[in-house]
């Protein structure tokens, strides 16, 4: 049943009419009228309309070109087996000579949060070959991560699922364990949530509306929704969704939550922790979207470490078990070992990702 009423106003008495003016400028103000609303409903209509949004748009473009120049292993690596990562080099004299390994995890701005987190991993792997570890310092970015263990600094860390590729590519990394469940499956999906209340039901009803991405350096937080929703859904950035970048898998959760997003696009490995944490409810969004299975945070070390430390780095890798030690407060969600990786074939689908990604602005 509706509300009633509200009482109104008695309605005031006309104001007298003034005297006519003269046709013509009658007719005059009549135009300038009509231009003035032109000019109004054209502003308006520009204001609401799809704009593409020009920072991360040129970010986009930047990102893609130098995208596709990382597809292929860099001159100076070799790849005899084919197994698409560098060989160790032929000569030895040009392995590593390392007397303290350097251990990272993923470039952040708290090297000392992550060097106690990886407390006891460091201690094991030290234990496994002899050798002092100490936690790489100094390091912020992804892109400085990858130039250090380039440059033979970095000896043993880890990338994000989407910047794997490229520190193969680019840096010589090797690939070698992710954090695995009890019987060894490592797998995570990309999502795309909404808040509960949402009309939409499909990534197809995000036409119009403002999508929230991660990074572009994040697989599931930037490229595989870019590439999926040109792909599956003839929809690109700018001309027929809004898009900005959040920076941050946990905070996109919470955006949307909050309803500050009308969609994102994250990683559900990371979603179940915030959830898990209870710095969100399960009632408060609602999945439209997932990707087929992607692999998660890799660990691996540089093409030319020694044949006796990577000996011993797989041997704390897969001696190590994460439940009851300070790993366990990063790698939560039923992860409780480490599994070994096949790059070639764990990473097809990101490396398809990537490939479609660099032609993701291509005219038709």
């Amino acid at each position: 049943m509706s509300e009633p009423a509200e009482p109104q106003p008695p309605t005031p008495a006309p104001a007298p009419l003034p005297a006519r003016a003269s046709s013509w400028k009658y007719t005059i103000a009549l135009i300038a009228l009509l231009i003035a609303g032109a000019g109004g409903w054209y502003a308006y209509f520009n204001s609401t309309a799809m704009p593409a949004p020009p920072d991360e748009l040129n970010a986009l473009k930047a990102y893609i070109t130098n995208l596709a120049k990382t597809q292929a292993l860099a001159a100076g690596y070799a790849d005899a087996d084919a197994d698409l990562v560098a060989d160790p080099p032929a000569d030895p004299a040009k392995l590593l000579k390392v007397d303290e390994i350097v251990f990272s995890v993923v470039g952040t701005d708290d090297p000392e949060a992550a060097a106690e987190n990886w407390k006891d991993f460091m201690t094991a792997l030290g234990k496994a070959t002899g050798k002092k570890v100490t936690y790489l310092s100094g390091v912020n970015t992804v892109q400085e991560q990858a130039q250090a263990l380039a440059e033979g600094r970095l000896h043993v860390t880890a990338f994000n699922t989407g910047q794997v590729s490229t520190a193969v590519n680019t840096a010589g990394f090797v690939p070698l364990f992710c954090p695995a469940d009890a019987d060894g499956k490592y797998a995570y999906q990309m999502e795309v949530l909404v808040p509960a209340s949402s009309p939409v039901q499909s990534p197809a009803d995000l036409r119009g509306k403002a999508v929230g991405l991660v990074a572009l350096s994040s697989n599931s937080g930037g490229k595989a929704p870019l590439v999926i929703l040109k792909d599956k859904f003839q929809m690109l950035p700018g001309r027929d969704y809004k898009f900005s970048f959040i920076g941050d898998h946990v905070r996109a959760v919470k955006d949307v939550a909050a309803g500050r997003y009308e969609a994102v696009c994250v990683a559900n490995d990371l979603l179940a922790r915030t959830v898990a944490a209870g710095e969100v409810k399960p009632e408060q969004f609602r999945s439209v979207y997932k990707s087929d299975p992607f692999p998660p945070l890799c660990f691996g070390v540089p093409h030319n470490l020694p044949p006796d430390l990577l000996a011993g780095v797989k041997a704390a890798f897969t001696g190590f078990a994460i439940p009851n030690t300070t790993v366990a407060k990063v790698l939560k969600g039923g992860q409780v070992k480490f599994a070994p990786v096949n790059y070639k074939t764990d990473w097809q689908l990101t490396r398809e990702v990537d490939d479609s990604l660099t032609h993701l602005l291509d005219p038709k």
